[in-house]
């Protein structure tokens, strides 16, 4: 018993993974389908300083500047999300999930997204689980 509160702790950060992949993967497709969800066009990135001390960090983030359309014309925003490498070159296409209100407001829904929100999570769940297991042993 001297073990439990172990656990408990492993079978719920194992759990809480699993639901975040989980929520993430029926969120990525309700977006997908939603009517404000088009194809836009990275044009360019724009360098931004990066505000977060990660190791290896070079101090800028590239955050790409997207073209796509609405439904009162087209739009080119700046990504609120950048990352220190450009995930794709300039002219690729890429699907936007904007706020009809806000256009500015969008998020852009790639192919790396998946791995990082949904897959990984639940690989670290799984493997939470797993060490929740062995120690009930």
């Amino acid at each position: 018993m001297e073990g439990w509160g172990n656990e408990r702790l492993f079978w719920a950060l194992g759990a809480l993974f699993i639901v975040f992949g989980i929520y993430s993967g029926i969120r990525r497709r309700k977006l997908q389908k939603s009517e404000h969800t088009v194809t836009g066009e990275i044009l360019r990135y724009e360098e931004l300083p990066d505000t977060g001390l990660n190791r290896g960090s070079t101090g800028i983030n590239y955050h790409p500047v997207v073209r796509f359309k609405t439904a009162s014309g087209i739009v080119e925003h700046v990504s609120r999300v950048g990352s220190s490498m450009r995930s794709q070159t300039s002219g690729g296409q890429v699907k936007v999930h904007y706020n009809p209100e806000d256009p500015s407001m969008f998020e852009m829904l790639n192919d790396s997204d998946t791995l990082r929100k949904q897959t990984l999570p639940i690989v670290v769940g799984v493997v939470f689980l797993a060490l929740g297991a062995a120690l009930s042993f």
